[in-house]
C-alpha cells in the first residue's frame, strides 16, 4: 500500500501539531483516508508503540491497513468496548506485518503505549454533561499520553461536544477544568426547560469561542478539496402507506396506544410514540424487550420495484425486527444495520445505497450517506431514502439532514397522516 501525496502531507502536518501541543484532530470528510495519514503521523514520531482505540465494525479495516502498509512502529487495535472490559481480544500488528498475533488485553497494558489514535472520537467520548463508562477507561488509558483523535463529525450538533474528546488527555486545552460544569459555567449559554421535575439547565449551546480555543489543533479536509468525482447525492422517494397501517399511524398518536387485537402496548412518552411510528413505516413494533413483525410491505414493495434484489445493492435499516422482514424479501441484497455501518465500511464498490430507515442522529446521518464516497469511483453516488410524506420518517430526515439537528422530543411533530 502506498499513501497518496496529500496524505504524506497531512501526516506532517499532523506531526508538526501533535508535537507542540501533545495532541492532534484529523477530522477530514469522510473516505478522505484519515486511517493511513494517522497511522503515517505515528511513523514520524518517536513513539514506538501506538494503541489503536477504534469501533468493533472498523477492528478489520485497521488490521488490513496496516498489514497492508506494514508500519515500522508497534501498532495494538482495540475496539471501545474490548479496552472497557479488558476482557476482549486484541490485535497485535509487528514490525514487517509477517504475522498477526492475537493475545489477551491484560490491566497493565496502558503503561506499555507511547501514543493513542481515538478513531470515531464523536461516537465514544463526546457524552455530555457527564461522561459514559467507556470514556472514563478511555480517559484512564491516555490520559499521560499524547493523543492522535480521528472524525469526519467531531462536534456535528455543537461544539460542546468537544470537551470530553479532547479531555481524554492531559494535554487538552480545557484540562484545567475540573468537569463539564464548570467548563460550561466560562462557555455555556445556559436555556431551560420545564419538565416534571420543574426548571430544568439544558447545555446543548456554547460560545464560538470553544473553536477558537482549540482550532489550532485541527487538521479538515473535504473530498472536493480532494478533487472528488462524485459527491454523495440524496434520492427520495416516497411511499403511501396502505389504509390499515395509516389508521394504526393514526391511532397512536390520537391514543397514545398500540393496539394490535387483543396486545395493547401503551405509548405514555414521546419517545415511545415517536419510535412507535418510525417502526410502524417499516413494518415492525416493539413491546417490552421484545420485537414482532407486521404485514405491511409498502417499503419493501417499492424497493423491490426500484431495484429489484440484487448484489451491487445495499440496504441499511434500524430495527432488529427489519432485518428479519427484510431478510424475507432480499436473498441477494446486502444488509446493513443503519448505526453499526453508518461508519467505517467501503461500500464504494456498491452500485446503490438505499436506506429503509435510519437512526435519529445527524452525525450518524452524515458519516452514512459518504459509505460509497471514493477517489477512484466512476459512477455516480445516489443515496435513496424511503420516506411517508408527512410520516415520522420524513421528519427525521428533514430534522438531522437539513436542519442538522438530532431528532429529539422537542422537535417532533405529532402528525396524523
Amino acid at each position: 500500500m502506498e499513501a497518496y501525496d496529500y496524505q504524506v502531507r497531512g501526516a506532517e502536518q499532523a506531526y508538526d501539531i501533535l508535537r507542540r501541543y501533545g495532541m492532534v484532530y484529523i477530522a477530514w470528510e469522510e473516505r478522505c483516508g484519515k486511517t493511513l495519514t494517522s497511522i503515517l503521523t505515528v511513523e514520524q514520531s518517536k513513539a514506538k508503540r501506538c494503541l489503536v482505540v477504534t469501533k468493533k465494525k472498523a477492528l478489520s479495516g485497521w488490521v488490513e491497513t496496516l498489514i497492508a502498509y506494514k508500519p515500522e512502529k508497534l501498532f495494538t487495535v482495540i475496539n471501545y468496548h474490548g479496552l472497557y472490559t479488558q476482557h476482549k481480544e486484541m490485535r497485535k500488528i509487528k514490525g514487517k506485518m509477517e504475522q498477526v498475533t492475537v493475545q489477551t488485553l491484560k490491566p497493565e497494558f496502558k503503561d506499555k503505549f507511547d501514543v493513542v489514535i481515538l478513531d470515531e472520537a464523536h461516537a465514544y467520548l463526546s457524552a455530555y454533561p457527564k461522561t459514559g463508562a467507556i470514556a472514563n477507561i478511555v480517559q484512564e488509558v491516555c490520559y499521560q499520553l499524547p493523543v492522535i483523535l480521528l472524525s469526519a463529525t467531531p462536534a456535528a450538533q455543537g461544539y460542546q461536544l468537544l470537551f470530553h474528546q479532547l479531555n481524554m488527555s492531559k494535554y487538552s486545552p480545557f484540562d484545567s477544568f475540573k468537569d463539564f460544569y464548570k467548563f460550561f459555567n466560562v462557555y455555556g449559554i445556559p436555556e431551560y426547560v420545564y419538565t416534571q421535575k420543574g426548571k430544568q439547565i439544558t447545555y446543548n449551546n456554547v460560545k464560538s469561542t470553544v473553536w477558537e480555543r482549540v482550532k489550532h489543533l485541527f487538521l479538515t479536509m473535504t473530498r472536493k478539496e480532494l478533487n472528488f468525482e462524485h459527491e454523495p447525492e440524496d434520492v427520495l422517494h416516497y411511499i403511501e402507506l396502505d389504509s390499515n397501517t395509516k389508521r394504526l399511524y393514526n391511532e397512536c398518536i390520537v391514543d397514545e396506544m398500540l393496539i394490535l387485537g387483543e396486545l395493547e402496548i401503551p405509548l405514555d412518552s414521546s419517545m415511545k410514540l415517536r419510535t412507535t411510528l418510525h417502526m410502524l413505516e417499516g413494518g415492525v413494533f416493539k413491546h417490552e424487550d421484545n420485537y414482532g413483525i407486521l404485514g405491511n410491505t409498502e417499503k419493501i414493495d417499492a424497493i423491490k420495484r426500484d431495484f429489484g434484489d440484487e448484489t451491487t445493492n445495499t440496504i441499511m435499516y434500524h430495527y432488529k425486527a427489519e432485518l428479519s422482514k427484510l431478510s424475507q424479501a432480499f436473498k441477494r441484497t446486502q444488509l446493513l444495520q443503519a448505526t453499526s455501518f453508518a461508519e467505517g465500511v467501503d461500500l464504494s464498490g456498491q452500485a446503490n445505497l438505499i436506506i429503509y430507515s435510519q437512526d435519529f442522529s445527524t452525525a450518524k446521518h452524515s458519516q452514512r450517506r459518504a459509505r460509497q464516497a471514493n477517489r477512484n469511483r466512476a459512477t455516480e453516488i445516489k443515496v435513496h431514502f424511503y420516506l411517508v410524506k408527512g410520516g415520522l420518517s420524513e421528519q427525521v430526515y428533514k430534522t438531522v439532514s437539513l436542519n442538522k439537528q438530532n431528532f429529539v422530543d422537542k422537535v417532533f411533530e405529532r402528525k396524523t397522516l
